[in-house]
């Protein structure tokens, strides 16, 4: 390396050393100084606000900040050390004894000059070897200077404790401080709408006009609210028009939604000086008016307005049945009772079952077409589902809303449960057992009419025969008491499984006892003539003998009856089965045929198949019993199935070609034969009873025609007396039309506040009359409701009362309480003031009940002055025949007493027939005081009682086979149940203080009444 590289070698050193610390200098103390500067920024930022800066112009700043730094700490030495002249100044400034040398070493640096004379100024240049020399000179000189000394990085280091001091206390004011990262965030930040915009205290808008317009298939006219605060609150989907007169100019408007304005902006219209705003309610949250002014920054609200996206909850689904779980012997319909109810409407309500593990079925019930609540009771036969015996059968209600914004909801009821057990496994054992009892009572009977041979050894000689006979009754005796007790067993199996019905259970008990007697006064005659076979104790014994003889001839043909009577309506059953199957198949068919459904074609399958194994199984007992010798002869004539086999065999060959016409031709012939059939084995049993139960048959006949006549009239007076209770309603509901819908929003709103209160009120204990009270007041809200909904203001006033008459004896219940502990308060002061508040809601719905319906009854005109005088005329009439309708009834209900009071099966025929007559006395008053509704309602109770004693005239048997196919009904809920408002008054009659040792009795009198 020459000594002029050498010497530019060590200018570069010395260059790049100084460039090295001014671009450290810089760093460090211009990233504290940007550290810092960002603090200030973000604590001016936080207390400002976002409105109060602009991101591009931040960046600008900070960026011009940076810039500068560069520019003077590092652009501006580089462009002062920008070659090597430059770098020897500075050098020679670090090195002031070697300054000229740099200088001129870098000034004298082209080796190929020459030293000579210029001619023209005489003057004289260096020559290269001296240059040389020169250069070789300095660079010895700058050999022992190192650059790294000469330019120390040492001043570079406060820069570097600037920038740690700076950043440590930039990240520690952020970590501490939440308020610095929002000022942070709101430098970097391009503030939306709602941050840009000024906070004002003052409203900005007036007069607000909300216009709801429900969604479709919530059946809800549009509604408009004038004076709103501005809160939308309506079910999801909801399309809302929002009005209102800005209190200030503004060129444009908007609707920020969220509480932060994230949520978007609906556009605001300028219409007419008004603010315009439409919008769908899907999602809760909140919303602000935000304004721009002709000049200056926008303006939005402080406080928000609330959106409230109501959820269209499930129907709520409440099922009722006989049983949470029933067991049944054989498949029999089951009522199956349900209420739905919906915020906005109703769809398809259905049944749904399950057979074990199977696939789900459904049923269909109704279609509620929109309507806010269904109720409504249905038989389900549940040997549709299949073979069904031993098996468990879930079965619920679920119903469906008609949402069509989010898609609609099922509510489903709880699940009840039914158990079916083999029906015809059960019927045999039962008669094989009474076969059994019967036989050995006929061997009984035979060894005491002639002994058997050898049933008894021959007396030795010398014993007196007497001894004999009397060992030969003794054994009888004995085999006869062993066979009744396979009859008591008979009847206690029956107490635990209920198999036998209570009907032949009586008359079963009956012949138990006739023999026990028998047994037991002929033991006491053995006892004494084994002791003294006297001539007068045997003659005592033979006299006893012959009438237990009588008794057991009496007590072996009764049972033959029975056995015969229960095979042929085990049949006349099958052939009812038949029938009803039959019948099945044909509304099954002609829904197939209406939508074919590809699953009601399964079903109709497996219908077929269960017909075809009720046929096989009737024709296997009908050849049984003709093989047997239970009924007489000359009933033993049973038709042939073959041909109605044949017929439901070719069902499945027309199902699999789907030619629906043909089956239903087909099905149609099969009817006809299986209506034949079932004719057939009614007129067996018919004539099996009328001959075999002859005097019992002709007491029932007579009492049911008489009954019958009685229905009829009863149930023609109700129609004239509904007739004229409809005009009576047409006239209330024309005097009341006028004001009717002001009255029920009026009465709606203090309806609401009552159930409000009630729905507060602790009642504690829920077994505690107090309890019990505020539920039946509840319940009687609830019923207001609905009949207000209805137009039914009579009924909606009478509720109100029994709500007011509940919580009287709430109230009542209440003071008891204070006044029978007085130091309870002292003991427990939170529990004084939870009764003080409990007193005060219960008073307030009190005095909101008997508002209700004394406002009801205001309305209301009297039931006189709703008649014209020939209505009020017709109405006396009718009460005057009601009242001999009701003295015939009790007329025929002693006739009841005396002929059919000790009846089995019958027992309370004279009670129903009273009260129905009391029934019809009730609805004779009302009509003479022109209460037309309530006697038709009171009319209409009465005929159904006498209607339900004559069904069970008509279905009465000796056996259970009739009652196989009884629907099982819902416990207090049939048809002829005493109404709501006659059970209520019962129950609150129940209510009032009994004798103590009676309070039991009376309880279970009341609860009997209304069953």
């Amino acid at each position: 390396m020459s000594e002029s590289e050498r010497i530019r070698s060590f200018l570069t050193a010395v260059r790049r050393r100084l460039l090295l610390r001014a671009a450290l200098e810089t760093a460090g103390f211009g990233t504290a100084a940007l550290a810092l500067a960002l603090l200030a920024l973000a604590a001016t930022a936080a207390s400002v606000g976002p409105a109060g800066f602009w991101p591009p112009v931040t960046a600008i700043a900070l960026a011009v900040l940076v810039l500068g730094a560069l520019a003077a700490g590092v652009a501006r030495p580089a462009r002062a050390l920008r070659d090597d002249r430059a770098a020897a100044r500075r050098a020679g400034v670090l090195v002031p004894a070697l300054a000229s040398d740099l200088l001129s070493s870098v000034e004298l640096r082209a080796p190929e000059a020459a030293v000579r004379v210029d001619p023209t100024t005489s003057a004289a240049t260096i020559s290269p070897s001296l240059l040389r020399a020169f250069h070789a000179d300095v660079a010895r000189a700058l050999e022992p200077i190192d650059p790294r000394r000469l330019v120390p990085l040492r001043p570079a280091t406060l820069a570097l404790w600037a920038f740690v001091a700076a950043v440590g206390l930039f990240v520690a004011s952020v970590s501490l401080s939440p308020a610095l990262v929002l000022g942070l965030h709101t430098l970097v930040h391009r503030p939306s709408l709602f941050e840009g915009a000024v906070v004002s205290s003052a409203p900005l808008v007036g007069d607000l006009r909300v216009t709801y317009q429900y969604p479709a298939y919530t059946g809800l006219p549009p509604r408009t609210v004038d004076g709103s605060t501005g809160d939308l609150v309506a079910v999801k989907g909801t399309r809302v028009r929002l009005e209102a007169r800005p209190l200030r100019s503004a060129r444009r408007a908007l609707l920020l939604l969220g509480e932060g304005g994230e949520r978007g902006e609906v556009p605001v219209f300028l219409e007419g000086g008004a603010l315009v705003a439409e919008l769908t309610l899907n999602d809760s949250g909140v919303y602000r008016f935000w304004l721009q002014p002709t000049l200056g920054r926008a303006v939005r609200e402080g406080v928000g307005h609330r959106l409230a996206a109501e959820a269209d909850a499930a129907p709520r689904v409440e099922i009722k049945g006989p049983a949470d779980k029933l067991e049944l012997e054989t498949a029999r319909p089951i009522e199956v009772g349900y209420d739905a109810s919906d915020d906005f409407g109703l769809g398809l309500v259905e049944l749904v079952f399950r057979v074990g593990v199977g696939p789900e079925q459904r049923l269909p019930l109704r279609d509620a077409h929109g309507a806010r609540a269904a109720q409504g009771r249905t038989l389900w036969d549940p040997s549709t589902a299949g073979p069904v015996a031993g098996e468990r059968i879930g079965y619920r209600i679920e119903a469906r809303d008609r949402d069509d914004v989010t898609g609609a909801k099922v509510g489903s009821s709880r699940t009840l449960t039914v158990v079916i057990q083999n029906p015809r496994e059960s019927i045999e054992d039962r008669l094989e057992r009474q076969r059994e009892v019967l036989e050995k009572f006929l061997g009984d009977l035979g060894d005491r009419l002639e002994p058997s041979p050898g049933g008894s050894p021959a007396p030795p000689n010398g014993v007196d025969s007497s001894a004999a006979r009397v060992a030969t009754l003794a054994r009888v005796h004995e085999s006869e008491e062993t066979h009744l007790a396979l009859l008591g067993r008979l009847l206690d199996d029956d107490r635990r499984e209920g198999t036998l019905g209570k009907v032949l259970r009586t008359t079963l008990a009956g012949v138990a006892d006739r023999l026990e007697r028998a047994l037991r006064d002929e033991t006491q005659a053995l006892a004494t003539a084994r002791g003294n076979p006297t001539a007068a104790a045997v003659a005592k014994l033979d006299k006893l003998a012959r009438g237990h003889v009588a008794e057991l001839e009496r007590d072996v043909l009764l049972l033959d009856d029975l056995v015969g009577r229960q095979r042929l309506e085990d049949l006349a059953n099958l052939g009812k089965e038949l029938t009803d199957a039959h019948q099945r198949l044909e509304d099954l068919l002609n829904r197939y045929k209406a939508t074919k459904d590809e699953s009601l074609r399964r079903q109709l399958e497996r219908e077929a198949r269960d017909l075809r194994a009720r046929i096989a199984d009737l024709a296997q007992k009908i050849a049984t019993l003709k093989q047997r010798n239970d009924v007489p002869e000359e009933w033993r004539n049973l038709p042939d199935l073959k041909a109605v086999a044949e017929r439901a065999r070719k069902l499945d060959d027309l199902l699999e070609r789907g030619n629906t016409d043909d089956l239903s031709k087909a099905l149609s012939d099969l009817g006809e034969d299986l209506r034949g059939l079932r004719q057939m084995l009614d007129e067996n049993l018919g004539g099996f009873d009328g001959e075999r139960f002859p005097q019992e048959n002709r007491a029932v006949a007579d009492l049911m025609k008489k009954v019958g006549d009685i229905e009829g009239d009863e149930r023609a007076l109700e129609k004239e007396t509904q007739s004229l209770a409809e005009k009576q309603e047409a006239e209330i509901a024309k005097r009341t039309r006028g004001q009717l819908e002001d009255i029920l929003k009026r009465e709606n709103d203090k309806l609401e506040k009552l159930r409000q209160r009630l729905a507060v009120v602790e009642s504690g204990d829920p077994e505690s009359a107090l309890a019990e009270n505020v539920e039946r007041a509840r319940e009687s809200a609830k019923q207001v409701a609905r009949l207000l909904a209805e137009r039914d203001l009579a009924e909606a006033k009478d509720e109100a009362e029994r709500a007011a008459s509940s919580l009287d004896r709430a109230m009542e219940h209440l003071q008891e309480n204070a006044a029978g502990d007085p130091r309870r308060a002292k003991r427990r002061p939170g529990e004084a003031e939870r009764a003080q508040k409990t007193t005060e809601a219960v008073g307030d719905a009190r005095g909101l009940a008997q508002e209700i319906a004394e406002d009801l009854d205001k309305l209301l005109p009297r039931p006189s002055e709703t008649m014209s005088p020939a209505e009020r005329e017709q109405a006396r009439q009718q009460g005057e025949r009601q009242g001999s309708i009701g003295d015939r009834t009790d007329e025929t209900a002693g006739e009841a007493a005396r002929q059919l009071g000790k009846m089995p099966g019958l027992e309370k025929a004279e009670g129903e027939l009273r009260g129905a007559a009391k029934r019809m006395k009730q609805a004779a008053e009302m009509l003479r005081s022109s209460e037309s509704k309530s006697a038709a309602i009171a009319e209409r109770d009465a005929a159904d009682r006498l209607g339900k004693l004559r069904d069970s005239m008509q279905e009465r048997s000796m056996g259970t086979g009739r009652q196989k196919r009884d629907p099982v009904r819902i416990p207090g809920a049939d048809e002829s149940a005493a109404p709501r408002a006659w059970r209520q008054e019962l129950l609150d009659a129940m209510k009032e203080k009994a004798p103590e040792r009676f309070r039991d009795d009376v309880r279970r009198y009341y609860e009997e009444l209304v069953k």
